[in-house]
């Protein structure tokens, strides 16, 4: 385990998505506008029409075997949404859901919302988070020396 600290007294930002638009698209351009480096999405909800996210489905090697599910023009809960944006960079988890199922990975390009979408993400100072390789394989996150 690894532990970083930073200070209290970041920007809040706060997105509300209309009908249409991109989730992470939108997180990405708003990151590039507000120049966010370092912050954690702190929630995220809403509705999607479309989705994909991306699962492991394996352990213990690298890389990891991914399954890439999409769902179009189908309706779906946005149930949760968190994740870290490191070094300008987001890395992002969602939970959807459809009917009795439900389904949990990593947010990709190409969600777009169905009647609302709202995300919270708090930037954090005097913390630099970066990602770096590990010796077995993944990125993981850290702190810039």
């Amino acid at each position: 385990m690894k532990q970083f600290t930073g200070e209290i007294g970041g920007r809040v930002i706060i997105l509300r998505l209309d009908k249409g638009e991109l989730m992470l698209e939108s997180i990405k351009q708003t990151i590039k506008d507000l120049d966010i480096k370092n912050a954690t999405l702190m929630c995220g909800y809403g509705t999607f029409s479309d989705a994909k996210m991306h699962m492991v489905t394996t352990t213990g090697e690298f890389p990891a075997g991914n399954i890439f599910p999409e769902w179009k023009d189908a309706p779906l809960e946005l149930a949760s949404m968190t994740g870290v944006i490191a070094d300008g960079e987001p890395h992002i988890h969602m939970v959807i859901s459809q009917g009795k199922e439900t389904f949990a990975g990593h947010l990709e390009d190409g969600c777009a919302v169905c009647y609302v979408g709202e995300v919270v993400i708090y930037e954090h100072k005097n913390i630099e988070l970066v990602r770096v390789p590990t010796d077995w394989g993944p990125e993981h996150l850290d702190v810039k020396e």
